[in-house]
């Protein structure tokens, strides 16, 4: 057979090959119009949670135009501020969570998260270097500082927040709505934050899943496939943001918004203006799938898959707690059958 003959035969398969994708960057441009990277997109997508995460030089170039410098804090925040600057990576950013007395217990939820990083894979116990824990009240402050060196004790509340707050009592709506204003004073200052609910229980760096094209990353109560899709359930347990100047007039914006909702909590508001917020600052909204970010709502116990454990979705402290031991039971055992294999 000739050279000629060989050539003439593969011609057509190349340009069957190109014609395929050509023909799949124009699906993805007429999709999905509103992204200007939507082969970026596709390959966030289709990675999945194989995606690794940005690096610091990534995020830089990323966000650097819109960051807001660090600022200097004169207010009755100020130990608060000196904290974050502590605790921060060197490419300024914080994890941050809540507790109160009943969540503090021993052997309550506290004790569990924190065990949890020890408990997990790709040495995720760096992260502790990192996170603040917000005390409620005097006795959670005074637990936190027995087993975490970064302890904040937020005494301006005006309510009762020690014990176990009924879901959507006054007592929970206040304690709610004080990470919203917390998130507003960490991107005022220049620094970005994950905060995470004290019931989440860390397997693997959830930085993983979290997409540089958002602006705001949020955990889902129920995913339905599109991580862009207003359609998702937002769940406010897991919230990721930059400090760029759109997140923090989106904070603001969403603080104002309880105004108009004031009997409930920071989650459901959000849901009711996540359209408000998308239009009127063009904000990317990331929704994280319940396969990397998981929950009871939704329930997926895929170990090669799950970052992160949520107990939502279910009813009442000792719950919480007996079913957290249960899934923190499989994932050792998991673990274990891993290392064996």
């Amino acid at each position: 057979m000739s050279i000629k003959s060989i050539e003439k035969r593969k011609t057509p398969i190349f340009l069957y090959g190109l014609t395929i994708f050509l023909a799949a960057v124009l699906f993805v441009s007429m999709f999905f119009p509103d992204s200007k990277i939507p082969l970026d997109r596709l390959r966030r997508d289709w990675l999945g949670a194989k995606e690794p995460g940005a690096t610091t030089e990534e995020m830089e170039k990323l966000c650097t135009k819109n960051l807001v410098p660090p600022q200097p804090q004169k207010s009755r925040h100020d130990d608060f501020a000196m904290m974050v600057q502590k605790a921060a990576t060197d490419d300024k950013r914080v994890i941050l969570t809540e507790v109160n007395e009943a969540f503090a217990a021993p052997n309550s939820m506290l004790d569990l998260f924190l065990e949890s990083f020890h408990n997990g894979e790709d040495n995720i116990t760096h992260h502790l270097d990192h996170l603040i824990i917000v005390a409620m009240d005097q006795k959670a402050f005074e637990k936190c500082k027995s087993v975490h060196h970064y302890c904040y004790l937020h005494e301006d509340l005006g309510s009762d927040l020690s014990s176990e707050n009924l879901f959507m009592s006054k007592p929970y709506i206040d304690l709610v709505w004080t990470k919203v204003r917390l998130w507003q004073l960490i991107l005022e200052q220049g620094y970005s934050f994950l905060f995470t609910d004290i019931d989440v229980m860390w397997f693997r760096d959830p930085f993983r899943h979290i997409s540089l094209y958002a602006d705001l990353t949020i955990a889902t109560d129920r995913f339905f496939g599109n991580p862009e899709d207003h359609g998702n359930n937002p769940n406010t347990g897991m919230v990721y943001a930059t400090p760029t100047r759109k997140n923090i007039e989106v904070i603001k914006y969403w603080l104002e918004a309880r105004q108009r909702f004031p009997t409930t909590n920071e989650q459901t508001v959000y849901d009711n203006i996540k359209y408000e917020l998308a239009s009127k600052f063009n904000l990317k909204i990331q929704y994280v799938s319940t396969e990397y970010w998981g929950n009871f709502c939704q329930l997926h116990k895929d170990f090669t898959k799950l970052s992160t454990f949520h107990p939502c979705c279910v009813i009442g402290l000792k719950m919480k707690i007996a079913q957290i031991k249960n899934i923190t039971e499989e994932w050792k055992m998991y673990k274990s059958n891993n290392l064996k294999s």
